[in-house]
């Protein structure tokens, strides 16, 4: 049964504790703002990291997991261009499973053109990074 967003966000937020972030805020899942801000130790780099879950009663089915993908996706790749945001890197975080391993892959090429990173989050907690750096093509703010 995949991880349920409030899972996603607990086994991102050790991961990071792990891996040299510091200043980790993690929000209760169903808050309103960023899911995860937190800072690189070793770059300095800040992160914004929006987290999707899956059901409650484990019965995600393709559309329900793609929803959930595109959603994470929408957010963060506004993230990107939004002046002001506070952040350098940005990134998605799903649980793995059959559903969400599929519609990721679908947008896999745009998250690595875009700069977007990924968590994904097994059954057991482990956590998958993908560390997709952003292209100096794409510019971080444009104004509107």
């Amino acid at each position: 049964m995949p991880k349920t967003e409030q899972g996603v966000v607990d086994a991102v937020e050790i991961w990071l504790n792990n891996n040299g972030f510091k200043d980790i805020k993690a929000l209760p899942a169903g808050k309103r703002g960023y899911d995860i801000k937190a800072q690189n130790l070793k770059t300095g780099e800040r992160w914004l990291i929006e987290a999707k879950g899956g059901a409650h009663d484990g019965s995600d089915t393709s559309n329900a997991s793609w929803g959930r993908v595109g959603a994470a996706f929408e957010m963060a790749a506004g993230w990107r261009f939004e002046k002001g945001i506070e952040a350098e890197r940005f990134a998605i975080a799903v649980p793995k499973s059959k559903w969400f391993d599929r519609h990721l892959d679908r947008i896999r090429p745009a998250l690595r053109y875009l700069g977007i990173s990924t968590f994904q989050v097994s059954d057991d907690g482990t956590v998958e990074f993908i560390d997709n750096q952003p292209s100096q093509v794409v510019p971080h703010a444009v104004t509107a």
